[in-house]
């Protein structure tokens, strides 16, 4: 089984993916952390992006200078769109070969994906599931975390799908305002159920 894992910004998406893998004893992918790699030297990411940006990014070294990207990134929605359109398809890729991959060795994935409604790539998993926390925390736990300021949290927030809307879509809600304690009772039925469900389905086709 493929399991997507999505929310809002700073509402826990990590950390809840990571439990679930456990719980499931599943392999897990973090898709920022898959285009953090696509933007290394030697890389299809980093390679088509020098192609179309040439120099405008890089450090004296060569390597990508991160936060001038960072900035132009929330100012320049050209940047931003070019950036998604090199990465996306690598990264959408990357995730369908491991998944395969998967297959093969009778593994579940778990897949953390910030984007997961907003670029369409729900259908491309078995289960969606929505980790929650009210804006206010989420604003709290950003600024704290990364040292963003308001308007930069505003400026994300702004290109993602509403959380009270990626609820909608749901097929599991994570409701992370609470304890830590709350939220892994909370992955640990989750994952129980997700067993459960995988045990019904391979009794079925043997059946």
């Amino acid at each position: 089984m493929n399991i997507a894992v999505t929310g809002g910004l700073g509402s826990g998406k990590s950390t809840a993916s990571r439990l679930l893998a456990v719980a499931m004893s599943a392999e897990h992918l973090d898709t920022d952390q898959l285009c953090r790699q696509q933007m290394q030297p030697g890389n299809p990411g980093f390679a088509a992006f020098s192609q179309v940006f040439g120099s405008r990014f890089l450090s004296a070294d060569g390597a990508l200078n991160k936060q001038l990207l960072r900035q132009a990134v929330f100012t320049d929605s050209g940047v931003k769109n070019e950036l998604e359109r090199i990465l996306h398809p690598l990264v959408r890729e990357e995730v369908a070969e491991y998944y395969l991959h998967c297959c093969v060795t009778e593994k579940n994935l778990v897949v953390e994906i910030p984007l997961l409604f907003e670029v369409g790539w729900q259908h491309d998993f078995a289960v969606w599931v929505v980790v929650y926390v009210p804006e206010e925390l989420c604003y709290s736990r950003v600024a704290a975390r990364d040292g963003f300021t308001a308007e930069e949290i505003q400026r994300v927030c702004a290109t993602q799908l509403p959380l009270s809307e990626k609820l909608k879509h749901a097929h599991y809600v994570i409701d992370n305002s609470g304890t830590f304690v709350s939220t892994v009772q909370q992955i640990a039925w989750l994952g129980k159920n997700l067993r459960a469900e995988i045990s019904m389905g391979n009794a079925r086709k043997t059946g």
